[in-house]
């Protein structure tokens, strides 16, 4: 077995100097990495054209704490006319077919469209309505189904 030369302190010193300097300048670039990525992310809200600066403020928030983790918007609005959800999702939906027609025309291929499953739940009958038959029009109509299960219950 060869015999290595121990190192001497100064050696070691130097060498954690330098390998400490390079954390502190990697830990300095990482932080300004940082801060020109949120510049850039919040840019457009800082135009100087736009007037209404409350309101970026509050977009401006809001993208921070999505950005930090937050499950929902502080916009999102939990209340409002029925009317209104309507004509936001109808505007949303028209939005997207126009954006799929011209990708379309143009070549491109998007994304297939989720489709929802619609889960069908059982009608809950009010207390005292009929448990067989159909209801209709005011009067009960019964399949021979239902006649054959009503007469094998009662023999």
């Amino acid at each position: 077995m060869p015999l290595s030369k121990p190192k001497t302190s100064s050696t070691k010193t130097a060498q954690d100097k330098n390998e400490e300097e390079d954390d502190g300048a990697e830990k300095l670039n990482l932080k300004n990495d940082l801060a020109l990525q949120r510049l850039i992310n919040e840019s457009h809200l800082l135009d100087p054209n736009n007037q209404v600066a409350a309101n970026h403020r509050q977009k401006l928030l809001d993208m921070r704490l999505q950005a930090l983790g937050s499950k929902t918007s502080m916009l999102k609005q939990e209340k409002m006319p029925m009317s209104h959800r309507k004509g936001i999702t109808n505007r949303a939906t028209e939005k997207e077919a126009k954006r799929r027609q011209e990708a379309k025309e143009n070549g491109i291929i998007l994304e297939k469209v989720a489709r929802s499953k619609k889960v069908v739940e059982r009608r809950e009958r009010g207390v005292g309505g009929p448990t067989v038959g159909q209801f209709k029009g005011g009067m009960l109509r019964l399949s021979k189904h239902d006649v054959a299960g009503l007469k094998s219950r009662r023999r």
